[in-house]
């Protein structure tokens, strides 16, 4: 009787929606931390974090090529969840996680022979980001964008929490940009509010694309949530060249700078000089090569029809968002001692234990 009458309140409209709240929140954090959680089979991680306790599940979509899904959760007053799964056991979703190429933060994938994905993710040309949590994100966007016209027609939310732990919560970064050119394109209302919890997330673009998404996101609406434990968050490796500076800069004028020094001088700081550009730039074709033009063989074994896009020479990955650090102390180190689990420190049960203990 009791599911009975939730149900029948999660069908009426809302004349007024809840007004979501800017900055980290302890609780509202734990209970996506439950929801996110129940993506997954419980045989699949072994920990103990309860059941939801304010959302009810009301759709889940279709599983993606690359093994990306996102569920719909909504409250009694007017606020909806979308929360997206991370990576899986399945090798599709490790090669998304190793796409790790960089493209433009604007552009146009070829998905397959029938659909273009046109995004624009930051105003900076020089913003890239990931292609495979791209491409996951790209394979779960016609969905989401339905679900939440259809939530905002037919039930008034407007009120929308984006939610992702690990691999989701790089996608969820992804998809707050995206969402945010949609409603300047008309296409989802102008009206409705995001907050998005990244918890555990990598690095899923470069510090151009990190600027965007702060300005986007400034005053407590875009969190990231890391256990200063967790190896995750500090992936993918950052290379830094030297054309990633912003201009101008010291480097620009370095040649002619050099060439007005003695001759035995001269020799030594360009050869030091070639050093620190050339070793960058060659980590970053290497980058390119392997984690770019490489997977890229693999992925197509899942996407037949998607087509190879072109890479940026970039690999400036940086931490994106709002950090809220969870700090292991003594407590923390007792419980979590499996040194053979690489994951200890990255799953939902670390990071349950903080969130409720700090």
């Amino acid at each position: 009787m009791k599911a009975i009458f939730i149900g029948l309140i999660l069908l009426i409209p809302f004349a007024a929606h809840s007004q979501l709240k800017p900055g980290y929140d302890k609780q509202e954090y734990l209970e996506l931390l439950r929801i996110s959680r129940k993506q997954f089979e419980k045989k699949a991680i072994k920990d103990s974090i309860p059941e939801p306790r304010e959302y009810q599940m009301v759709y889940r979509s279709a599983v993606g090529p690359l093994k990306n899904r996102w569920d719909l959760w909504v409250n009694g007053r007017g606020t909806a969840i979308i929360s997206i799964m991370g990576s899986t056991n399945a090798q599709e979703s490790w090669l998304e996680n190793f796409y790790a190429a960089m493209v433009p933060a604007k552009g146009v994938l070829q998905l397959n022979d029938s659909t273009k994905f046109d995004y624009h993710l930051a105003q900076s040309p020089k913003a890239t980001v990931h292609i495979g949590w791209l491409l996951g994100m790209a394979n779960l966007s016609g969905s989401i964008v339905e679900q939440i016209n259809k939530a905002y027609k037919g039930k008034g939310i407007k009120d929308f929490i984006i939610m992702g732990h690990s691999q989701g919560a790089a996608i969820a970064y992804l998809l707050r940009s995206y969402l945010a050119d949609m409603q300047t394109k008309g296409i989802i209302p102008k009206s409705i509010t995001f907050k998005t919890y990244c918890s555990a997330p990598p690095k899923a673009g470069n510090v151009y694309y990190a600027y965007d998404y702060e300005f986007l996101t400034a005053g407590g609406w875009g969190i990231s949530v890391t256990n200063a434990s967790d190896w995750v968050p500090q992936t993918p490796f950052t290379i830094q060249t030297m054309a990633d500076f912003n201009m101008p800069n010291p480097f620009t004028n370095a040649k002619a700078v050099i060439k007005q020094q003695p001759f035995f001088v001269r020799l030594y700081v360009n050869h030091v000089y070639n050093r620190i550009k050339k070793t960058p730039e060659k980590a970053q074709k290497t980058y390119e090569d392997y984690l770019g033009h490489l997977v890229y063989k693999f992925v197509k074994k899942s996407m037949p029809q998607f087509k190879e896009p072109v890479y940026s020479p970039n690999g400036l990955f940086t931490r994106i968002g709002s950090p809220v650090i969870l700090m292991p102390d003594d407590s923390y180190n007792r419980k979590f001692t499996d040194s053979k689990n690489i994951f200890l420190n990255h799953d939902f049960g670390a990071y349950y234990y903080l969130a409720q203990n700090q």
